[in-house]
């Protein structure tokens, strides 16, 4: 199959599709289901910041901290949304189509969807407050949660990219490249 016809796709199918943001939005509302069980049994000062043996260093209005970790959250889904949105509009999207090494719905996919990877670090952040304040117990260190996080991202987006990568190489070597003498 040609990449021609592999991603051959009209203008009018190259359109808003809620999957294109529907990983951040789904941390969101983790988060926001988390704050629900949690935060009635918050105390009006929680915990943020601890030193290296557990013990908390900072404390910070629970409304504040709340807030703040949600609201980068909601923004985060709110860029997603407007990729998913207006990107699909734009003209070099719609007439370029079959220039891609992949599809460009694709590529709109994986641009909203990234966008949960530190949108679950800010989660992660927000459970581990909930947890320690609520429980007295640490979770995982926020530095290790995130860097896990990353590397199993990287090894998705690589995963994901071979076959980008194995286009690529046939669009530039092609067949002339295979009859070389």
């Amino acid at each position: 199959m040609s990449i021609d016809n592999q991603i051959n796709q009209s203008a009018t199918s190259f359109r808003f599709r809620p999957v294109y943001f529907m990983a951040p939005l789904m941390v969101l509302v983790i988060s926001l289901l988390l704050t629900a069980v949690y935060y009635g049994r918050l105390p009006s000062d929680v915990a943020y910041r601890f030193s290296i043996d557990g013990a908390p260093v900072t404390y910070i209005d629970a409304g504040l901290i709340t807030g703040v970790l949600l609201g980068v959250q909601f923004l985060l889904v709110l860029f997603a949304f407007g990729l998913a949105v207006f990107l699909p509009r734009l003209g070099f999207f719609k007439n370029n189509q079959t220039d891609f090494w992949v599809k460009p719905g694709t590529l709109l996919g994986f641009m909203g969807n990234i966008m949960a990877v530190p949108q679950l670090i800010l989660a992660y952040a927000l459970l581990d407050v909930f947890v320690y304040n609520v429980h007295q117990i640490h979770l995982l260190p926020l530095w290790l949660f995130a860097i896990i996080l990353i590397v199993i991202a990287a090894i998705v987006i690589g995963i994901f990219a071979i076959p980008v990568f194995v286009r690529a190489y046939k669009t530039f070597n092609g067949p002339s490249a295979s009859k070389k003498e």
